[in-house]
């Protein structure tokens, strides 16, 4: 009964939270794919995200990395757009800096 509740959100905010990461996916260049249902999202790098993790949580973003290179997002189902757009503005300002390795 609790899920039927949140469903529309989780639907609707993790559209949105795709959608931003695709944004970012245009800028940056060593972003693979951005996959995901609902608040279940993924993003693929072209090299091993473990500073990416790191540098986020330094600024208060709590992500994971598996596969070595999928920086995994598992927010609560409460999260709002707002809550969205700060995650994105770390993780943007995270991927300036973020230098890619070179093969």
């Amino acid at each position: 009964d609790v899920l039927d509740e949140l469903l529309p959100n989780i639907i609707h905010v993790g559209g949105y939270f795709r959608m931003r990461l695709m944004d970012l996916a245009r800028q940056f260049g060593f972003i693979k794919e951005v996959r995901g249902l609902g608040l279940m999202i993924g993003v693929e790098l072209e090299f091993p995200g473990k500073q990416v993790v790191l540098d986020c949580i330094e600024k208060g973003l709590l992500i994971n990395c598996t596969h070595s290179t999928v920086l995994r997002a598992l927010p609560p189902y409460i999260m709002t757009e707002t809550e969205v757009d700060r995650a994105i503005t770390i993780l943007k300002a995270v991927f300036k800096k973020t230098k890619a390795p070179q093969a």
